[in-house]
């Protein structure tokens, strides 16, 4: 059975859409109730930013912004996978983990759908 590549723009996109749904949920509430004396709100603060840039970058000419907003994105998720301190088995780090392996995707493909 061949693949459906005429799904593969609309998969790519949702990516996207779930990528910037986690940063919703994960970051969005230290964005809500700043406090400007943990390094926390300013983390949540980048990945807001560049999480919106991402989404954005779908609908540019060039893939130049999404591949270095993807790319701060799967810097700052593998900071935290480095510094997480929870277990490993939770569902909190493999939603880390899973998020950190779409930007990554972005890294490498960029907008290119094939």
């Amino acid at each position: 059975m061949k693949p459906a590549r005429i799904l593969l723009p609309l998969s790519t996109f949702l990516m996207r859409l779930g990528a910037a749904f986690y940063i919703y949920l994960t970051h969005f509430d230290y964005i809500l109730n700043p406090n400007f004396q943990q390094f926390h709100f300013y983390l949540s603060s980048i990945f807001i930013i560049f999480g919106l840039l991402f989404v954005f970058g779908a609908f540019a000419r060039k893939q130049t912004l999404t591949v270095i907003s993807s790319l701060i994105l799967f810097l700052l998720s593998l900071y935290e996978v480095v510094t997480f301190s929870g277990s490993p088995e939770t569902l909190s780090f493999v939603s880390l983990v899973l998020f950190g392996t779409i930007v990554l995707f972005f890294v490498t493909n960029g907008n290119k759908i094939r």
